[in-house]
């Protein structure tokens, strides 16, 4: 009974799940629990990955819902309403016949069948030839689909790349430079930059004597936000013998005292421990035109004092940026007009990615480099998928226990000539795919610093920061806030219990 429409078949595909999940015995207590676990937890995920961006996605969101809700599961969570009340609104006008008659109809799969199969020929009218467009194609790398990938026609149907919510997560991820559909057209471009090279050294005396001025403004101890610090991301390690003490293990160095003076009860040791912060931590920065306009020094006084006070704490940590070579896509777009303008041709900018300070070079040494952060010349666009794959592969090359990796962004990426060129949300949807993959596969903690305004909605770890006063002691506990909850945990589980993928 399958229709032959993409989108048709992954609703009638969604609506036949319900419909088996809705046999599950009441006495079944746990078997009931687990499924609406499961079905929370998707649509937690749905919301955060903005669902209500795609027309095709928000209407087969909506109709999953309904179905589920009219099956006598309703689901209650925050914020869902809001999503598909207008949605609901206009789809019980049409589906309104069906989706009355599904409830009796469980026991029934040939009845309900056809019931599911109205709903979905329906449901494909309203989304129009517009449901086979490559811009739905984007909702199957952003979004997750009840299917699962055991099932050959589930894989047919996503190989289409026309679905409505996504594919499958499975227990072998692609390598984090290969998720989803993004592609590069040409890194020859493409280049790395020691930010000491940007200006000329009168420059950066110039700019560090700037920087020096505002971090004095701001009034805050950076010995006592050391301390703060290591008292966060310090924990106890082994930090050889204590010696003569009166209980532990017996040492034999001192056996000869007790032979001396029997009453000497002095003569064992234990293991010593002391704080050790294990960690790298590495800050990204959005170095596009718009932070020009959002409090780009009140972020250069932030990360330059973070910086220093995780030295002072023994933290090991990074400064990085990331913007473009030039504008409307420099030499890679005038190479991709010579090649004819070839469709669908991927990013189409050529990289800029600036080293602040690396992680093996001091504070004190990096003080000048740091500073070229208040010379603005290099501001331009930004691809942040791409920048945070490259911080994410330098700190995977870190030693440390613990590697934490803050993005401070305002918003979107931005990049007008690969913008122009492919589909829409190319770059954004990248951006979504990069950072659920670091979330959930890797040991690197992701967290991200919104520079006025919110980023939550790419980022389970955020926090807001309105940067136009003086900074406040607590403004600099940002790395508190956002790792609090993973203290000395691994970042491959922490926060993800609401990302898990809903599944067949």
């Amino acid at each position: 009974m399958a229709p032959e429409s993409t989108l048709e078949r992954v609703v009638f595909d969604l609506l036949e799940q319900l419909r088996c999940e809705s046999l599950a015995p009441e006495s079944y207590a746990g078997m009931q629990a687990n499924l609406d676990v499961a079905f929370r937890a998707w649509t937690a995920q749905a919301l955060h990955d903005r669902i209500d961006d795609s027309g095709v996605g928000l209407l087969v969101f909506t109709v999953t819902h309904m179905v589920r809700a009219r099956l006598g599961h309703p689901l209650q969570v925050e914020g869902l309403d809001e999503v598909t009340e207008q949605t609901r609104g206009m789809l019980s006008i049409h589906i309104g016949g069906p989706l009355r008659a599904m409830r009796s109809l469980t026991a029934d799969q040939q009845a309900y069948g056809d019931a599911a199969l109205d709903i979905a020929q329906l449901i494909g009218e309203i989304a129009g030839d517009a449901a086979i467009a490559p811009a739905t194609a984007a909702l199957l790398q952003r979004h997750r689909l009840l299917l699962s990938p055991l099932d050959d026609a589930a894989d047919d149907v996503v190989s289409a790349g026309q679905v409505g919510l996504g594919r499958l997560a499975t227990s072998s991820p692609p390598a984090l430079d290969q998720v989803g559909d993004y592609q590069v057209y040409s890194t020859a471009y493409d280049h790395q930059v020691d930010a000491s090279t940007l200006i000329p050294l009168a420059q950066q005396i110039r700019r560090r004597a700037e920087l020096d001025a505002y971090r004095r403004a701001q009034g805050v101890s950076t010995a006592r936000l050391a301390q703060r610090l290591r008292a966060h991301l310090a924990s106890p390690s082994d930090d050889g013998w204590e010696r003569a003490v009166e209980e532990g293990y017996v040492d034999a160095g001192r056996l000869a005292r007790l032979v001396v003076d029997p009453l000497e009860r002095r003569i064992f040791r234990r293991p010593d421990t002391a704080p050790r912060a294990d960690v790298s931590v590495s800050f990204l920065i959005d170095n596009s035109g718009s932070m020009k306009r959002q409090r780009y020094e009140t972020v250069a006084v932030l990360v330059d004092t973070l910086s220093h006070a995780l030295d002072l704490a023994g933290v090991e940590n990074e400064v990085l940026g990331f913007t473009t070579g030039g504008w409307m896509g420099a030499g890679l777009a005038q190479q991709w007009r010579r090649d004819g303008q070839p469709e669908n041709p991927g990013r189409l900018n050529e990289l800029q990615h600036i080293v602040y300070k690396d992680a093996g070079t001091p504070w004190r040494r990096a003080r000048r480099s740091l500073a070229t952060q208040l010379s603005t010349h290099h501001y331009r666009e930004s691809v942040d998928g791409e920048a945070i794959v490259w911080a994410h592969q330098r700190l995977m090359g870190r030693s440390a226990r613990r590697r934490l990796l803050v993005v401070i962004s305002d918003g979107s990426p931005m990049d007008s000539a690969t913008a122009n060129a492919n589909r829409e949300g190319f770059l954004d949807d990248h951006l979504h795919d990069v950072a659920q993959w670091v979330e959930r596969w890797s040991p690197v903690e992701l967290g991200a610093i919104g520079i006025d305004g919110d980023v939550s909605s790419v980022f389970s770890r955020s926090v807001a920061r309105d940067l136009t006063g003086t900074l406040s002691l607590s403004a600099y506990g940002v790395l508190e806030e956002l790792f609090a909850s993973s203290r000395g945990v691994r970042g491959t589980s922490q926060g993800l219990k609401s990302r898990h993928v809903y599944q067949r």
